[in-house]
């Protein structure tokens, strides 16, 4: 059965741009940071169903009441402005954090009300979550983090910072406590948000994009022992992503293999950014590239070449660097306590402690200097990702979620209708 699906969370024109009809340049940008949700909204598309991705973006003139609209095969892209400041005041505005994201929620839930799907799937628990509520249609909110673990991993940053990450949490907490339908991408992230919500939450991973399993395995393959290929996502220098042990951990991977190659992506990791300046202070930057931030397409071209991923943050929801990787083939040394970071490796890789430098330097050398324990984590990766994370296993979960929505809802409205049939009957 096809339904009508509002699909409301952070998307870039750049990312979903392949799915619109004729040039994009002329588009606001939208929102940077979540590829995954174009993986899903073209598979929903795929399966028949129409589509209104709701979105916002910071270069637009700020009135609401003007969204900037974009359409493709049962396709419609909505763009609403964003204030780009959070703290300082935008022209006569304030900044949006102040006001709690108002100004940006109204603008949303108008073009949600305008649209009139049958289901509202909003991402994030925060603005994009409140607005979709506020317009009283069926919704199901999406949670890809934790509200307090992230705040906390930012109380050491500066006051307005951390004061920000404290708001966001507040915001959650008003959305989960009424949100009748929650859903998170790993079992950890739903042990974290459920006490947070009246109602079971429900585990739904991020999918991963088909063409990553186009790409064929090699099972056999193994990393030249004297000039491996490592690589890094991160986007952020800061507690949580934690890159100084793995960068101190290279560094003394290279005494051991000279011609070891180290690959950084994401922000804070380009050419003269904080990451380069840390590793040139330390003495620590040859061998390594600092790459910095790249479009999602090049990322994953780049990536396929690397022997083994990187991956020492301290917390993560789902990861979604490894399960891209780990679909491709490539071996993953993550954190043994890092979130979710073991649900989604399994066997896949090397599970470590990330704040040593020494026991990430020792999980890369079990990988690289033993060819069984490679090819069996390279075998074991790919099969992890095939048997619990392709987006048609997660367009599944989602639909079902989306026709109970939506079926419950056209049972109330029956039953509204039944009711008022009864009283004018009385009358």
């Amino acid at each position: 059965m096809s339904m009508h699906i509002a699909l409301v969370g952070p998307i870039a024109t750049a990312d979903i741009g392949h799915l619109l009809d004729g040039e994009t340049a002329h588009l606001p940008v939208g929102y940077y940071g979540a590829p995954l949700l174009v993986t899903l909204i073209a598979e929903l598309l795929r399966r028949g169903h129409k589509v209104t991705v709701v979105t916002l973006s910071w270069n637009m003139a700020l009135d609401w009441r003007k969204p900037v609209h974009a359409f493709g095969h049962n396709l419609e892209m909505i763009y609403v402005p964003m204030r780009r400041r959070a703290w300082q005041p935008n022209g006569w505005r304030l900044g949006r954090i102040v006001d709690l994201y108002a100004f940006e929620r109204r603008g949303l839930q108008y073009v949600i009300e305008q649209a009139a799907p049958d289901v509202v799937h909003a991402h994030w628990s925060y603005e994009f979550a409140w607005a979709a509520q506020q317009t009283g249609l069926p919704t199901l909110v999406t949670c890809h983090d934790s509200p307090f673990v992230v705040a906390r991993m930012y109380s050491r940053s500066r006051l307005t910072q951390s004061l920000y990450r404290w708001i966001r949490v507040g915001m959650a907490w008003y959305v989960l406590r009424r949100a009748p339908c929650v859903s998170a991408v790993s079992p950890y992230l739903q042990a974290e948000v459920q006490a947070l919500c009246k109602h079971p939450v429900t585990v739904v991973p991020n999918p991963l994009p088909p063409s990553l399993f186009d790409k064929p395995g090699q099972p056999d393959r193994h990393p030249d022992p004297h000039s491996p290929l490592l690589a890094m996502v991160a986007n952020g220098w800061d507690r949580r992503k934690n890159p100084e042990p793995a960068l101190r951990a290279f560094a003394a991977l290279r005494i051991r293999k000279p011609g070891a190659r180290f690959s950084l992506y994401g922000s804070d990791f380009g050419p003269g950014e904080r990451a380069e300046q840390w590793a040139r202070q330390h003495g620590m930057a040859d061998g390594m590239e600092f790459i910095g931030r790249v479009p999602y397409s090049r990322l994953l071209g780049e990536l396929a070449a690397a022997d083994i991923l990187v991956h020492p943050a301290l917390e993560e929801t789902f990861g979604m660097t490894l399960a891209e990787a780990m679909a491709m083939g490539i071996p993953v040394v993550g954190g043994a306590s890092s979130g979710a970071v073991p649900w989604v490796v399994g066997e896949g890789g090397v599970l470590t402690d990330v704040t040593s430098a020494t026991s990430i330097e020792l999980a890369l050398l079990d990988l690289l200097d033993s060819p069984t324990r490679y090819r069996a984590a390279v075998f074991a990766a790919q099969a992890r990702i095939r048997t619990h994370f392709t987006v048609d296993q997660v367009a599944d979960a989602y639909e079902a979620i989306y026709c109970h929505l939506s079926g419950k809802m056209r049972h109330q409205e029956r039953a509204s209708v039944s009711v008022v049939a009864s009283l004018d009957n009385r009358g």
